[in-house]
């Protein structure tokens, strides 16, 4: 199977915005291009990254790599949308890795972090979450199960947060900085698509 070329030959413009929207994607939909097509439209990003995780340290199962590729790869239709394969070709697996190897690649650009609001409960189980909180912008997208104002990001980084009518500008803000994007709420879930798919396999 093809991957998706190295974010290297993307070469991004001097002062491009571009958002970095990571996860499984085991499977992706059409929850994960509303995130994607919300942020690049409210925060006024030249591009949305996608970054295919190479495997979740939080989950104990994540699916085939190349299958959820191909995934991403298809969902992400947008012409101003790439998918990464970046942790798979440099061996990374955590988020503040990735951060460091793409920011040391691309100098030039203006980086912000894209998260589903349901991953705020979970976030400060990511390994050096606070440096990611310093180190790049987070634009923080309403999703199905994820509330404001009761994780511990929220509370660590409570002085760095910008109104959301203030997000067009989150890409420029030095971190820490980030926003809470209210938006209609799409449904789909990578956990639902699954188990419709194991009921539906035979036995």
């Amino acid at each position: 199977m093809t991957r998706s070329a190295s974010p290297d030959l993307y070469r991004p413009g001097h002062g491009q915005r571009i958002g970095l929207f990571g996860g499984s994607f085991n499977p992706a939909h059409a929850g994960h291009l509303h995130v994607a097509q919300t942020a690049l439209v409210r925060l006024q990003l030249d591009w949305v990254w996608w970054i295919v995780a190479r495997g979740n340290p939080l989950k104990s199962s994540h699916g085939d790599f190349e299958t959820r590729l191909a995934s991403a790869r298809s969902m992400a239709s947008s012409p101003r949308m790439k998918v990464l394969d970046i942790e798979a070709r440099l061996g990374l697996t955590y988020t503040a890795d990735v951060l460091g190897a793409i920011n040391a690649r691309h100098r030039a650009a203006r980086f912000v972090w894209i998260m589903g609001a349901d991953n705020l409960a979970n976030f400060h189980h990511w390994r050096d979450w606070q440096s990611i909180g310093h180190s790049v912008p987070i634009a923080i997208i309403a999703r199905p199960g994820g509330r404001a104002g009761h994780s511990p990001f929220e509370r660590r980084f409570a002085s760095a947060r910008r109104p959301a009518h203030e997000s067009i500008c989150l890409a420029d803000a030095d971190a820490p900085a980030w926003t809470f994007i209210n938006a209609p709420l799409n449904r789909q879930s990578s956990t639902a698509l699954r188990e419709k798919a194991e009921q539906g396999a035979p036995r």
